[in-house]
């Protein structure tokens, strides 16, 4: 095999060109690579929030989340009893929208919540499974598929109004966990969304946050439990959008201080 001739006089700036070409694309390359690995210069859509302390994610998910007006919340709560399932919207003004599923596939409600005015609409399924069964069928034709009205303060609705309360959970964002464990975790995405995980232990609880790496700190997913066997996967969007809260016309409910 002969030896490779050098190349002509005049293809050397050719050379040149196509090695300056490569050198660019190599260059374009690695800042793609490295910004997907997060290093060099964060991308313009990060908050920098990736490249603090667990504490530091924590403590910035937490006021975001204390300073939100409205949220969707998608849950799964599970214990002993099944679980029971939640797609929610609230806001501040104490509106809420959205349905619960009961456990063991129970049924399912409608609800609709205007400061402390409550409606909720029962499947039949979850209807007959809140009254005797004697009084089951007398129950569902009365209701008529219609919602029951009442207040926060009703003993029949009380239970859903901290599940449809924005301020609960605001509080609940808030507070700070006494002898927490944290420790910071991978780079994840939720439903889209770059995140940045923080695992926390302790007072019997463990669980794994995911805090959003762009726009605001806000808290995109729970995944945690307790020893008592209680799970919570939990998903959150929609931040600081309108509620639309429109109580059913007055021929679609039935007023519940009339039945008790």
């Amino acid at each position: 095999m002969s030896a490779p001739r050098a190349p002509r006089a005049h293809t050397a700036p050719k050379a040149a060109r196509a090695a300056a070409a490569r050198r660019t694309a190599a260059g374009t390359v690695c800042l793609i690579v490295c910004a997907a690995l997060g290093a060099g210069t964060a991308a313009a859509d990060d908050n920098g929030l990736a490249g603090k302390s667990a504490q530091d994610i924590a403590d910035a998910s937490r006021k975001a989340m204390a300073d939100l007006t409205s949220m969707r919340m998608v849950a799964k709560v599970s214990d002993k009893n099944g679980t029971t399932g939640l797609d929610l919207r609230f806001d501040e003004a104490g509106d809420c929208v959205g349905t619960v599923t009961a456990p063991g596939g129970a049924g399912r409600a409608s609800v609709i919540k205007r400061g402390d005015d409550v409606w909720m609409k029962l499947d039949d399924d979850l209807l007959r499974s809140q009254v005797p069964p004697a009084a089951a069928d007398d129950a569902v034709a009365l209701i008529n598929g219609r919602y029951l009205h009442g207040t926060t303060s009703s003993p029949l609705l009380s239970d859903f109004a901290d599940f449809c309360d924005l301020d609960f959970f605001r509080e609940e964002f808030s507070a700070k966990p006494a002898d927490a464990s944290l420790q910071k975790g991978a780079r994840t995405t939720v439903d889209g969304r770059p995140a940045i995980t923080v695992s926390s232990t302790g007072d019997g609880k463990s669980g794994v946050f995911a805090v959003s790496t762009e726009d605001q700190p806000y808290l995109l997913r729970i995944q945690g439990s307790d020893t008592s066997g209680e799970r919570v996967d939990a998903t959150f969007s929609a931040f600081d959008e309108p509620v639309s809260a429109k109580p059913p016309p007055a021929s679609d409910s039935v007023d519940l201080s009339k039945l008790l």
